[in-house]
């Protein structure tokens, strides 16, 4: 792997155009797009359309404007420690509630600590179709080798928070009021750890998970260490470029000649529409270099409006580096959390 000079980017073997990028898509995310686009593996996202079209436009809003955080009073059980790490369970109200179906408005999350020592707390956001905290969790265990906590949230509309058998988002709505409510309780976890805790938090995620993270570290007036792993500026690109245009029920937006539409709905949700935060230059992208489901302009672009920032290329696949990768994709966050350390020092 060729490495660039600090706030640079590093690349392996990268294509150098997005039509040739697809043209080497790592085979797992071929064999995974492949099974996503027959119904019988998969229930289509938007089956029943585009939702209220007023509550929708008041969703697009919301998300280009930066609102006060909410306080938040998260209730914690007890610890329990598991193999060397302390597990604790807690949950609270999501802050947009009104927004959401009854069964996503408690939400849930999972705090797992070292058993000794604690430097440091990292927010670690849900990829799309993440339900419960099994494919973050091993993640979280390797941090907590570096002295550093994890808190894992879980989406409204995913794992104990899914309000319906089956796809849980059945519309545009659902979907902008999972990442709208996600962003803001995300924002109101770091801002109560804060309060509590002398120590440097950050905030991650993968996919879907890095989109939110970063549209929560544009939008907090606090310095967060920032790891998007295989993050997107928003969604629209990865819903209407990459391999998750199989995953959507067309006929029931218009037709696939929607697509531009639903690009720019979805697009409304991007931190390129917020300035660059304070801390972007602690910022580490990591992205897959051969990812089929988002295009290469979508993680170069987030890059290029955070001054400073990393990006990082780790050869594979979406699915792929997700899987086999997760050494790498810790480091990328234990090494946010170094650079947020030394740009506070100068």
């Amino acid at each position: 792997m060729k490495t660039a000079s600090r706030g640079g980017s590093r690349t392996a073997d990268t294509p150098s155009s997005r039509d040739t990028l697809y043209v080497l898509m790592h085979w797992l995310d071929r064999l995974a797009a492949t099974l996503t686009a027959r119904p019988y593996f998969y229930d289509r996202v938007f089956a029943d359309g585009w939702g209220d079209g007023s509550t929708l436009r008041d969703l697009r809003a919301g998300a280009q404007r930066v609102g006060d955080i909410p306080r938040i009073r998260i209730s914690w059980g007890p610890a329990v420690e598991r193999r060397g790490v302390l597990h604790t369970d807690g949950s609270f109200e999501s802050p947009l509630a009104e927004a959401l179906p009854e069964a996503s408005r408690m939400v849930r999350l999972l705090r797992l600590e070292p058993r000794n020592e604690t430097k440091a707390i990292c927010l670690i956001m849900a990829a799309f179709n993440d339900h419960g905290f099994a494919t973050r969790y091993k993640l979280a265990v390797r941090l907590s080798d570096h002295g550093i906590a994890s808190l894992l949230l879980e989406n409204p509309f995913y794992g104990t928070r899914r309000p319906t058998a089956g796809q849980p988002l059945r519309t545009v709505v659902d979907f902008y009021a999972m990442g709208a409510a996600a962003v803001l309780e995300g924002r109101a976890i770091l801002a109560s750890i804060r309060a509590v805790h002398p120590m440097p938090i950050g905030v991650t995620g993968y996919s879907m998970g890095g989109n939110i993270a970063a549209l929560i570290s544009a939008t907090v007036p606090f310095p967060v260490a920032t790891a998007g792993l295989a993050a997107s500026h928003s969604p629209g690109p990865v819903w209407t470029e990459g391999l998750l245009v199989t995953a959507i029920a067309w006929d029931a937006l218009g037709g696939v000649e929607q697509r531009d539409e639903i690009a720019e709905a979805l697009g409304s949700a991007s931190a390129l529409h917020f300035p660059p935060p304070p801390h972007a230059a602690s910022a580490v992208l990591a992205a897959p270099s051969a990812d089929g489901y988002i295009p290469r302009h979508a993680f170069e672009a987030l890059h290029a409006h955070w001054p400073g920032s990393e990006l990082r290329w780790i050869k594979g696949g979406h699915a792929s580096v997700l899987l086999w990768h997760k050494h790498e994709l810790a480091q990328a966050i234990v090494d946010s959390f170094e650079r947020l350390r030394r740009n506070s020092e100068l």
